[in-house]
C-alpha cells in the first residue's frame, strides 16, 4: 500500500511539474542578424563597425559618418540591383552544386567585385577624412587589424584574390 501511495504522489508531482512547464511563456529565438551583430544597414555595414571599433565619435563626427553612409548607400544599392539576376543565378547554382556554372558566373561578375572594391575603398577614405586626427590613428589601426584578419583567412576574403593585399590588389 505504501508503494502505491509513493507512486501516486510521484506521478502527481511529475504531472504538476509538466503542467507548470507547459504554461511557461516561450521566448522567441533571436533573429540571425541580431546574433551576428549585423546592423540594419545590411551587409557591408559590418566592416564599418570593425573600422570604427573602439572609437568614440563626437556629435560632429557622427554627422560626418552619417553623411558618408548616405552618400555611398545609393551607389551600393545600385550595384546590388544591377547584379541581382547574376546573384540569383549564383545562389541557384550553389544550391545545385553546379561548380562549373559558379565559375562562369564568378567570371561574369568580376566587374561588380571591382566596382564594389573601388567603392569600398573610396568610402573608407571618406570615413577616415570624417574623423579627428586622434580618431584617424585608431581608424588606421583598425584597418591594419582588418587586413591582418583577411590575410589569415585568404579563402574567406570579401573581395580580391587569395594572396593579394585587399587594399592594393597586389600580391
Amino acid at each position: 500500500m505504501l508503494n502505491i501511495r509513493s507512486a501516486l504522489v510521484a506521478l502527481l508531482a511529475f504531472g504538476a511539474a509538466a503542467t507548470v512547464q507547459a504554461q511557461q511563456p516561450t521566448t522567441p529565438a533571436p533573429q540571425a542578424h541580431a546574433r551576428r551583430g549585423m546592423r540594419p544597414g545590411g551587409p557591408g555595414r559590418g566592416a564599418e563597425g570593425a573600422l570604427l571599433h573602439g572609437i568614440t565619435l563626437s556629435d560632429g563626427e557622427k554627422a560626418n559618418v552619417k553623411a558618408v553612409n548616405t552618400k555611398y548607400a545609393a551607389q551600393f544599392k545600385a550595384i546590388a540591383k544591377q547584379y541581382k539576376p547574376q546573384h540569383d543565378q549564383m545562389r541557384a547554382a550553389r544550391q545545385k552544386g553546379d561548380t562549373a556554372a559558379m565559375r562562369t558566373l564568378m567570371q561574369q561578375t568580376s566587374g561588380e567585385r571591382d566596382q564594389m572594391k573601388t567603392l569600398m575603398e573610396s568610402e573608407r577614405a571618406d570615413l577616415r577624412a570624417a574623423l579627428t586626427p586622434d580618431n584617424q590613428a585608431k581608424f588606421d589601426a583598425n584597418v591594419a587589424a582588418m587586413k591582418k584578419r583577411f590575410a589569415q583567412h585568404p579563402g574567406k576574403r570579401p573581395f580580391g584574390k587569395p594572396g593579394q593585399d585587399s587594399g592594393s590588389g597586389q600580391p
